[in-house]
This record gives C-alpha cells, structure tokens and sequence, in this order.
C-alpha cells in the first residue's frame, strides 16, 4: 500500500492495488474513447485531479476526525467524479457504510462508477441523479408513515457551494426528511469562472447563507491555485 497525503497532513489515501485499477480504468475511459459523451470529459477529469482538488478533500475529512465526527450515512451533494472525497470517506471512518452522491451531470456518472468501482460493486456508493436546489433529496410518501432509516442522512457535505445556491434553500427542501443533520459546507472566493455563481468573501459569509445555528468548525484555507477556500462545519 502507498499513502497519498497532501503535505503536513496525516489524513490519506490508501493507494492499493484495487484504487489503482479502479483510477486507471475511469482516466482510460475520459481519455481514449472518441464516442459518445467522454471525449470532452478528458479536460475535466484531470481538473478533478489536480493538487487543490486533494488539499481541500484532505482538509475536510482531516477536521471531521479532529471532532471525532463518525459518518454513518452521507449525502454528497454536486460530488463531481467523488475519487477523492470517497475512498478519503471510507478510509478514515470505519462507520461510514454509504455515501450518496446527488449530480446534475448525467455524464459524471460512468466515469464516476469506474473511479468508485469497488465501492458500488459493495453497494456503499451510489449516484443519484438530481438537482439539490429545486428538488429534497428524498420524498415523503406518506406523511403518516415513519420515514425509512436508509432516507436519512446524518451528513450531508456540499463542496461546491460556490455552484449553487445558498444552503438555506437546501435547507427549506429537506426539512420533512432530513432533520437537522451535520452540514459540511466548502466554498470559495474564487469568481472567474462562470459556473461560480455563488462564491463567498469569508466563512460567516458561508455560515450566514446556510443558516447554521451551532458551528462545530469554521476555517479557511490557501490552496496551491493560489483560490481561497472556506469550510464550515454545523448544524
């Protein structure tokens, strides 16, 4: 096993033979497939990959140990291809027994299944396909009914926030079901691109839009692009 860290962290990727197999497989299919969906795919899974993508992952999941936050069942909202973020997950927390990752891109989800291959072949890792802002994660059936345990999440991280908008109306949506879980929240000062379209100047700016209450954790952080990242851990 080699251990992928970014630099002063403890926080790692076990890097086994299986996770190699797995990433070879999911870079093959963005980079050499010339039909369908993937080839323009290639930009954006080595995007993914890149040294700022490690850093905040690490950094998240690093704190989530430092407060003895234990995962059991995790929303995972706009989670992209989730190499990073899931093994990171399932690594550290003995616990954590799923992960749900919530895309709009439907092309996301092959190349995402390849990177996560053991872990859906596990039944610990799925994606579903939906729009967090104008849909809840879960429906009520029945409102006279008892909610099923497995439609309950008691994390739910979002490292994207700087996509979408404000957690507050994440929050309206999900109030039936999900009742008052942790939230995991990154974003970023970064607006030059055009999908930012939510960016924030600091944590309480971050803390301010989801409406946390009890705030566990606020921080932030300089990543190697030189972007200013911001998390905030609450309920």
């Amino acid at each position: 096993m080699v251990a992928i860290a970014a630099e002063g962290h403890n926080v790692h990727l076990e890097f086994r033979p299986k996770l190699a197999e797995d990433w070879k497989n999911a870079i093959s299919a963005g980079v050499n497939l010339e039909i369908g969906n993937y080839q323009y795919l290639t930009k954006r899974v080595f995007d993914s990959m890149n040294a700022s993508q490690l850093e905040s992952k690490i950094w998240l999941v690093e704190t989530l140990e430092k407060f003895d936050v234990q995962p059991k069942r995790v929303a995972l909202l706009a989670g992209w291809f989730a190499q990073y973020i899931v093994p990171l997950m399932f690594d550290t927390f003995p616990k954590c027994e799923w992960i749900e990752n919530f895309e709009i891109d439907h092309d996301v989800a092959p190349i995402s299944y390849k990177f996560n291959k053991r872990y859906k072949d596990e039944n610990r890792y799925k994606i579903n396909m939906r729009n967090v802002m104008i849909k809840p994660l879960k429906f009520v059936q029945n409102p006279n009914t008892p909610i099923p345990k497995d439609d309950i999440y008691d994390v739910v991280i979002n490292c994207a926030c700087e996509h979408m908008y404000p957690m507050w109306k994440f929050r309206e949506l999900n109030n039936a079901v999900q009742k008052n879980p942790l939230l995991v929240l990154q974003s970023s000062n970064d607006n030059q691109h055009e999908d930012h379209i939510n960016c924030v100047e600091s944590e309480d700016e971050l803390i301010d839009q989801a409406r946390i209450k009890h705030v566990i954790y606020s921080g932030s952080k300089i990543l190697s692009n030189k972007s200013t990242r911001f998390m905030v851990i609450g309920r």
